[in-house]
């Protein structure tokens, strides 16, 4: 791994088609739909996280169908990440530099207290990228339970 730029190995929950079309055509932030901190890509560590993202009848749930899933093992260069303290739901990229010119590579959400958040605590890490060239899918990996 490449550490000048933040690469870490990260985990992504989808459907075996979205897998697919990953695979041959990378990750792609415009197939974003509701996210609480940009239409970006998201990524966690935590498998049980993206596991919520794995199941066509529960979206977004952590449930324990007996459906096949799919997780991306993938390659993420985060770069110079922004620390998120609030949702920014509407948000196409990453914040701009304070003091500095240009934006943030990524976005990195840390458990803990999130204003805005319907919880009151973020509970898993999540990393959100903007840049299809910021992620490469190593592994698909197809589970049941």
């Amino acid at each position: 791994l490449a550490l000048d730029i933040d690469e870490k190995i990260l985990l992504h929950g989808t459907s075996w088609n979205n897998a697919n079309s990953i695979v041959c055509e990378g990750f792609d932030n415009r197939m974003c739909q509701k996210a609480f901190y940009g239409a970006g890509v998201y990524f966690a560590c935590a498998a049980c996280k993206s596991h919520q993202y794995t199941c066509n009848r529960h979206k977004n749930k952590c449930c324990s169908c007996q459906c096949l899933r799919t997780v991306i093992i993938a390659r993420v260069a985060l770069g110079d990440s922004f620390v998120a303290t609030e949702t920014r739901k509407k948000e196409r990229r990453p914040p701009v530099r304070s003091g500095s010119s240009g934006t943030y590579d990524s976005i990195v959400v840390k458990p803990g207290p999130i204003k805005g958040h319907h919880k009151p605590n973020q509970v898993h890490q999540e990393y959100v990228i903007f840049d299809r060239e910021q992620a490469y899918p190593a592994f698909v990996v197809e589970y049941t339970l």
